[in-house]
C-alpha cells in the first residue's frame, strides 16, 4: 500500500477558484471542504498566513493602479425617412 501526498498548487490569488478555498476556509477554520491544497512556502509562518498576505497584496493593488476602461463608440440606430419631393 502506497501513501500519496496530495498534488499542492501554488496559490494565485487572481484564480477565482483559490479565492473560493480560501473563502470556504476563512466559513470554518478548516482546509476539509477545499479540493485544491496549497504549496506551503517556508517565508511565512503558515499556510493561511501566506494566503491572507497575498490575498491583500492582491486586493491592495486591484485598488491603486487604475483600470483601463474600453470605451465603446455609441451608435444610434436611427432611420431618417426622406420625403420624395412633389413636383
Amino acid at each position: 500500500m502506497f501513501l500519496q501526498l496530495p498534488k499542492t498548487v501554488k496559490f494565485d490569488p487572481a484564480d477565482k477558484a483559490h479565492r473560493a478555498s480560501v473563502r470556504a476556509f476563512m466559513k470554518r477554520r478548516a482546509w476539509v471542504d477545499s479540493p485544491i491544497r496549497f504549496t506551503y512556502d517556508p517565508v511565512y509562518g503558515s499556510v493561511v498566513e501566506q494566503v491572507q498576505t497575498k490575498l491583500l497584496a492582491w486586493y491592495l493593488e486591484r485598488e491603486i493602479t487604475p483600470r483601463v476602461v474600453k470605451k465603446v463608440a455609441v451608435t444610434v440606430n436611427s432611420k431618417v425617412s426622406q420625403m420624395k419631393k412633389k413636383a
